[in-house]
C-alpha cells in the first residue's frame, strides 16, 4: 500500500510539473501574441484608409473636371481659333487641318515625362466642345501627339457625339474626359543599344 501511495505522489508531482510547464508556455505565447497584436493593429475596416496610397484615377478625374470646362467655355469659332487657344496654354500646335469629315490636329507634348498626355488631351476635348458649340461640323477630331523630335508617338480621338452630349449636359466633364482619354494610344520606344550582339 505504501508503494502505491508513493506512485500516486510521484504521478501527482509529474502532473503538477507538466501543468506548471503548460501554464508557463501559455504565458510565453500570450506575450508573443500580444507583441504581434501591437505590431499589426486589428483590421476593423477594409481597406484601411491610412495604408492605401492615393490613386492616380482621382487625380485624373480632377484634371478632366478642371480643364475641359475651362476650354469648353472659351470663345472658339474655327479650327484656327482652337489652335491659338491651345497655344495660350503653352501647347505647341504644329498643324490643324480638315481631312474630309475629320478635323486633324498635331501638337508637340514637351512635358509628357512630368504630366503625361491627359493634361493636353483634356484641353483639346474642351476646346473641341467649344468649337462644336459655335456651329462647327465634323465627325471627330483626331489628335496626333508628337514628341520634341518631333516624331509621332501617340494619338487620341474626340468623337463629335461625345462632345455634343457634354455640351447638352448628358455627360459630365469627367465622363466625357474618360471617353476621350480611353482612346489615347502611345508608342514606347525601346532604348537604343550602342553595342552589337557580336561584340
Amino acid at each position: 500500500m505504501a508503494r502505491n501511495a508513493g506512485d500516486e505522489r510521484e504521478t501527482a508531482t509529474r502532473r503538477r510539473f507538466l501543468q506548471a510547464g503548460s501554464v508557463a508556455a501559455a504565458v510565453g505565447l500570450a506575450g508573443c501574441i500580444e507583441e504581434m497584436g501591437t505590431e499589426f493593429p486589428q483590421n476593423t475596416e477594409w481597406p484601411v484608409s491610412e495604408y492605401v496610397p492615393d490613386l492616380p484615377v482621382a487625380e485624373r478625374s480632377a484634371i478632366l473636371e478642371e480643364r475641359i470646362p475651362e476650354l469648353a467655355a472659351a470663345d472658339i469659332a474655327d479650327p484656327e481659333g482652337l489652335a491659338s487657344t491651345l497655344e495660350e496654354y503653352e501647347m505647341t500646335v504644329e498643324s490643324v487641318e480638315r481631312d474630309r469629315d475629320v478635323l486633324t490636329l498635331e501638337y508637340v507634348n514637351t512635358d509628357r515625362s512630368d504630366e503625361g498626355n491627359v493634361h493636353d488631351v483634356a484641353l483639346i476635348a474642351g476646346g473641341y466642345a467649344a468649337l462644336l458649340d459655335a456651329g462647327y461640323d465634323a465627325v471627330a477630331l483626331g489628335a496626333t501627339i508628337l514628341d520634341d523630335a518631333p516624331a509621332s508617338y501617340g494619338s487620341a480621338t474626340v468623337e463629335t457625339t461625345h462632345a455634343a452630349e457634354y455640351n447638352t449636359g448628358e455627360l459630365t466633364a469627367a465622363e466625357y474626359g474618360e471617353l476621350v482619354v480611353s482612346t489615347i494610344e502611345s508608342q514606347r520606344y525601346e532604348p537604343e543599344v550602342g553595342v552589337s550582339p557580336e561584340e
